[in-house]
Parts: structure tokens; sequence; C-alpha cells
């Protein structure tokens, strides 16, 4: 899996994550983690949902403040 955009720090926990993943013998520990991992992809993707939301709310906004523009309202 390539990971282009990682920054040195993140490439550093996902190595350790992978390390414990390849020395874990206890399937429940496995599951567990497997659970946490998703929940974690889960909650990530919806932080930066809200983000651009927030972000596109902010420059329309902006926009409509300086131009007169009406963007998303009909």
């Amino acid at each position: 899996m390539t990971n282009h955009h990682l920054s040195i720090e993140q490439r550093c926990h996902l190595e350790a994550a992978f390390r414990e993943i390849d020395g874990c013998k206890d399937i429940e520990k496995l599951r567990a983690l497997t659970k946490q991992i998703i929940t974690l992809q889960e909650n990530e993707k919806s932080f930066a949902r809200e983000a651009m939301q927030q972000v596109r709310k902010e420059i329309e906004a902006a926009a409509q403040k300086r131009f007169g523009f009406n963007w998303g309202q009909k």
C-alpha cells in the first residue's frame, strides 16, 4: 500500500502499528485493533467532510459579501 502524502511522523506511526499487528498472535486483540482502526478512519473521513463543508460555507459567505454572489440559494 502506497502512502504518498504522509508525513514522516505519520509513516512512523504506521510502521509501529504494522509491527504490532504483525507480532500479534491473539485473534481477539487483532479484532479489537481492526475495529479501532476502522472507527478512527471513519471519524477522520467525517471530520474532513465537515471541515470541507465549513470551508465551503465560509468561501460562499465571503464571495457573497464581496461580490454579491448568491450561491446555493434559489
